[in-house]
Protein backbone atom coordinates (compact mmCIF):
# COMPACT_ATOMS: atom_id res chain seq x y z
CA UNK A 1 0.00 0.00 0.00
CA UNK A 2 1.28 3.53 -0.74
CA UNK A 3 2.26 6.03 1.76
CA UNK A 4 1.02 9.49 1.87
CA UNK A 5 3.28 12.30 3.25
CA UNK A 6 1.66 15.58 4.67
CA UNK A 7 3.24 18.94 4.73
CA UNK A 8 1.58 20.47 7.74
CA UNK A 9 2.70 22.83 10.37
CA UNK A 10 1.04 25.90 8.44
CA UNK A 11 -0.87 26.54 10.71
CA UNK A 12 -0.84 23.31 12.59
CA UNK A 13 -4.34 22.63 13.48
CA UNK A 14 -4.73 23.08 9.87
CA UNK A 15 -2.72 19.75 9.16
CA UNK A 16 -3.87 18.33 12.23
CA UNK A 17 -7.80 18.64 10.69
CA UNK A 18 -6.82 17.60 7.72
CA UNK A 19 -5.49 14.12 9.23
CA UNK A 20 -8.75 13.85 10.81
CA UNK A 21 -10.55 14.47 7.97
CA UNK A 22 -8.99 12.11 5.82
CA UNK A 23 -9.26 9.41 8.53
CA UNK A 24 -13.07 9.89 8.59
CA UNK A 25 -13.45 9.71 4.60
CA UNK A 26 -11.28 6.39 4.10
CA UNK A 27 -13.56 3.64 3.56
CA UNK A 28 -12.31 1.35 6.45
CA UNK A 29 -13.75 -1.44 8.88
CA UNK A 30 -10.35 -1.85 10.63
CA UNK A 31 -6.64 0.03 11.75
CA UNK A 32 -5.25 -1.80 8.54
CA UNK A 33 -7.67 -0.79 5.91
CA UNK A 34 -6.45 2.75 6.52
CA UNK A 35 -3.38 3.94 4.25
CA UNK A 36 -0.59 5.21 5.98
CA UNK A 37 0.71 8.70 6.26
CA UNK A 38 3.88 10.71 7.61
CA UNK A 39 2.45 13.80 8.85
CA UNK A 40 5.28 16.62 9.17
CA UNK A 41 4.14 19.41 11.82
CA UNK A 42 6.45 21.32 10.38
CA UNK A 43 5.26 24.82 12.14
CA UNK A 44 8.87 27.01 12.17
CA UNK A 45 8.43 26.59 8.07
CA UNK A 46 8.33 30.82 6.89
CA UNK A 47 4.94 32.51 6.64
CA UNK A 48 3.81 31.88 3.47
CA UNK A 49 2.31 35.33 2.86
CA UNK A 50 5.69 37.35 3.52
CA UNK A 51 6.97 35.11 0.83
CA UNK A 52 4.80 36.21 -1.64
CA UNK A 53 5.10 39.33 -0.71
CA UNK A 54 8.79 39.82 -0.48
CA UNK A 55 9.56 38.32 -3.42
CA UNK A 56 11.98 36.06 -2.17
CA UNK A 57 10.93 32.20 -1.33
CA UNK A 58 13.95 30.67 -0.84
CA UNK A 59 13.58 29.69 2.66
CA UNK A 60 10.14 28.55 2.55
CA UNK A 61 10.94 26.28 -0.43
CA UNK A 62 14.03 25.10 1.55
CA UNK A 63 11.90 24.57 4.65
CA UNK A 64 9.66 22.55 2.38
CA UNK A 65 12.22 20.68 0.89
CA UNK A 66 13.46 19.35 4.15
CA UNK A 67 9.73 17.84 4.11
CA UNK A 68 9.98 16.40 0.83
CA UNK A 69 13.53 14.89 1.68
CA UNK A 70 12.01 13.14 4.48
CA UNK A 71 9.28 12.06 2.10
CA UNK A 72 11.23 10.49 -0.51
CA UNK A 73 13.69 8.53 2.55
CA UNK A 74 10.46 6.79 3.51
CA UNK A 75 9.12 6.10 0.15
CA UNK A 76 6.22 8.00 0.15
CA UNK A 77 3.87 7.45 -2.57
CA UNK A 78 1.77 11.21 -3.03
CA UNK A 79 2.71 14.55 -1.27
CA UNK A 80 -0.01 16.98 -0.04
CA UNK A 81 0.03 20.49 1.41
CA UNK A 82 -2.47 21.64 3.86
CA UNK A 83 -1.59 25.30 2.57
CA UNK A 84 -3.19 27.20 -0.06
CA UNK A 85 -0.79 30.08 0.11
CA UNK A 86 2.22 27.68 -0.91
CA UNK A 87 1.07 26.17 -3.78
CA UNK A 88 2.28 30.16 -5.06
CA UNK A 89 5.48 27.83 -5.48
CA UNK A 90 4.17 24.76 -6.81
CA UNK A 91 6.29 24.28 -9.71
CA UNK A 92 9.27 24.78 -7.81
CA UNK A 93 8.16 22.33 -4.88
CA UNK A 94 7.15 19.38 -7.81
CA UNK A 95 10.39 19.90 -9.17
CA UNK A 96 12.66 18.94 -6.55
CA UNK A 97 10.97 15.75 -6.18
CA UNK A 98 9.43 12.50 -8.69
CA UNK A 99 7.37 12.02 -6.29
CA UNK A 100 3.29 13.09 -7.25
CA UNK A 101 2.21 16.62 -5.63
CA UNK A 102 -0.94 17.06 -4.86
CA UNK A 103 -1.97 20.52 -6.30
CA UNK A 104 -5.21 22.09 -4.14
CA UNK A 105 -5.23 25.09 -6.27
CA UNK A 106 -6.09 23.06 -9.29
CA UNK A 107 -8.37 20.64 -7.35
CA UNK A 108 -10.65 22.98 -5.85
CA UNK A 109 -11.17 25.04 -9.11
CA UNK A 110 -12.03 21.69 -11.26
CA UNK A 111 -14.46 20.68 -8.64
CA UNK A 112 -16.11 24.20 -8.45
CA UNK A 113 -15.97 23.94 -12.34
CA UNK A 114 -17.58 20.96 -12.39
CA UNK A 115 -20.20 21.77 -9.55
CA UNK A 116 -20.64 25.47 -9.37
CA UNK A 117 -22.68 25.93 -12.75
CA UNK A 118 -22.41 29.23 -13.29
CA UNK A 119 -22.19 30.56 -9.91
CA UNK A 120 -20.25 34.33 -9.41
CA UNK A 121 -17.26 32.53 -7.00
CA UNK A 122 -15.61 35.13 -4.49
CA UNK A 123 -12.31 34.03 -3.31
CA UNK A 124 -11.62 34.28 0.82
CA UNK A 125 -8.15 33.52 1.32
CA UNK A 126 -4.74 35.33 2.72
CA UNK A 127 -3.56 38.08 1.45
CA UNK A 128 -0.31 36.30 -0.40
CA UNK A 129 -2.83 34.22 -1.93
CA UNK A 130 -4.53 37.52 -3.48
CA UNK A 131 -1.16 38.83 -4.24
CA UNK A 132 -0.17 35.82 -6.15
CA UNK A 133 -2.83 35.38 -8.36
CA UNK A 134 -2.23 31.65 -8.26
CA UNK A 135 -6.39 31.05 -7.82
CA UNK A 136 -6.86 33.49 -10.62
CA UNK A 137 -4.22 31.74 -12.95
CA UNK A 138 -5.95 28.31 -12.53
CA UNK A 139 -9.69 30.03 -13.17
CA UNK A 140 -9.06 31.16 -16.38
CA UNK A 141 -7.70 28.27 -17.72
CA UNK A 142 -10.61 26.36 -16.40
CA UNK A 143 -13.07 29.02 -17.29
CA UNK A 144 -14.15 29.39 -14.07
CA UNK A 145 -15.69 33.20 -12.62
CA UNK A 146 -13.91 33.62 -9.59
CA UNK A 147 -13.82 37.53 -7.53
CA UNK A 148 -11.54 38.81 -4.87
CA UNK A 149 -14.14 40.77 -2.47
CA UNK A 150 -13.61 44.38 -1.36
CA UNK A 151 -9.85 45.40 -0.01
CA UNK A 152 -11.34 46.00 3.02
CA UNK A 153 -12.92 42.43 2.92
CA UNK A 154 -9.64 41.04 2.19
CA UNK A 155 -8.27 42.91 5.36
CA UNK A 156 -10.95 41.13 7.82
CA UNK A 157 -10.36 38.16 6.00
CA UNK A 158 -6.54 38.24 6.88
CA UNK A 159 -6.87 39.36 10.49
CA UNK A 160 -9.77 36.13 10.79
CA UNK A 161 -7.01 33.61 9.48
CA UNK A 162 -4.24 34.93 11.82
CA UNK A 163 -6.60 35.36 14.89
CA UNK A 164 -6.95 31.56 14.38
CA UNK A 165 -3.54 31.14 14.52
CA UNK A 166 -3.13 33.46 17.24
CA UNK A 167 -5.88 31.76 19.38
CA UNK A 168 -7.11 28.18 18.12
CA UNK A 169 -10.44 29.67 18.01
CA UNK A 170 -12.39 28.74 15.67
CA UNK A 171 -15.97 30.20 15.59
CA UNK A 172 -15.11 33.69 14.41
CA UNK A 173 -18.32 36.07 13.74
CA UNK A 174 -16.36 38.70 12.17
CA UNK A 175 -17.12 36.80 9.43
CA UNK A 176 -20.78 36.29 9.00
CA UNK A 177 -21.32 39.63 7.64
CA UNK A 178 -18.56 38.98 4.86
CA UNK A 179 -20.61 35.89 4.22
CA UNK A 180 -23.99 37.13 4.27
CA UNK A 181 -22.53 39.72 1.65
CA UNK A 182 -20.93 37.49 -1.24
CA UNK A 183 -23.70 34.57 -0.67
CA UNK A 184 -26.37 36.77 -1.76
CA UNK A 185 -27.59 36.47 -5.31
CA UNK A 186 -26.80 32.91 -5.51
CA UNK A 187 -23.01 33.75 -4.80
CA UNK A 188 -20.29 31.22 -3.58
CA UNK A 189 -17.51 31.87 -0.97
CA UNK A 190 -14.65 29.48 -1.55
CA UNK A 191 -12.51 28.94 1.89
CA UNK A 192 -8.40 29.16 0.08
CA UNK A 193 -6.83 29.18 3.77
CA UNK A 194 -6.40 26.34 5.36
CA UNK A 195 -7.66 28.26 8.67
CA UNK A 196 -10.98 29.02 7.02
CA UNK A 197 -11.02 25.41 6.66
CA UNK A 198 -11.18 24.12 10.51
CA UNK A 199 -13.74 27.21 11.44
CA UNK A 200 -17.22 26.15 13.02
CA UNK A 201 -19.65 27.62 10.49
CA UNK A 202 -22.94 28.41 10.92
CA UNK A 203 -25.33 25.58 9.27
CA UNK A 204 -27.21 28.22 7.27
CA UNK A 205 -23.81 29.02 5.36
CA UNK A 206 -22.95 25.83 4.58
CA UNK A 207 -24.62 25.17 1.33
CA UNK A 208 -22.97 28.39 0.05
CA UNK A 209 -19.40 27.37 1.22
CA UNK A 210 -16.96 25.48 -0.63
CA UNK A 211 -13.77 24.56 1.56
CA UNK A 212 -10.61 23.91 -0.93
CA UNK A 213 -8.68 21.26 2.08
CA UNK A 214 -12.33 19.26 2.14
CA UNK A 215 -12.31 18.74 -1.43
CA UNK A 216 -8.66 17.82 -1.27
CA UNK A 217 -9.40 15.73 1.11
CA UNK A 218 -11.89 13.27 -0.94
CA UNK A 219 -9.74 13.97 -3.95
CA UNK A 220 -6.62 12.44 -1.61
CA UNK A 221 -8.73 9.38 -0.59
CA UNK A 222 -9.90 8.72 -4.30
CA UNK A 223 -5.89 8.62 -5.36
CA UNK A 224 -4.60 6.73 -1.66
CA UNK A 225 -7.09 4.05 -2.17
CA UNK A 226 -7.11 3.51 -6.31
CA UNK A 227 -4.94 0.67 -7.56
CA UNK A 228 -2.05 1.37 -9.39
CA UNK A 229 -3.23 1.59 -12.55
CA UNK A 230 -6.23 3.85 -11.80
CA UNK A 231 -3.83 6.36 -9.39
CA UNK A 232 -1.31 6.96 -12.18
CA UNK A 233 -4.65 7.36 -14.55
CA UNK A 234 -5.94 10.19 -12.45
CA UNK A 235 -2.64 11.25 -11.29
CA UNK A 236 -2.82 14.42 -14.36
CA UNK A 237 -6.09 15.35 -12.93
CA UNK A 238 -5.19 15.86 -9.47
CA UNK A 239 -1.34 17.10 -10.01
CA UNK A 240 0.83 19.29 -11.80
CA UNK A 241 0.11 23.15 -12.72
CA UNK A 242 -1.83 25.26 -15.02
CA UNK A 243 -2.56 23.70 -18.51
Amino acid sequence: MRKLGIIGGMGPLAGCEFYRMLIEATPAQCDQDHFDVILSGHASIPDRTEAVESGDASRLIAAIGEDIELFAKNKVGLIAMTCNTSHTFYKELQELTSIPFFNMVKNAVHELKEDVHQRQVTLFSTRGTYFSGVYLDYAQALGLDLRYPEPEDIELVMHSIYHVKKTQETRIPQLDPLLDKYTADNGLVLFACTELSVLDLPEQYQPDVADSMKMMVNSVVKLMTADDENFQTMLARYTGGVE
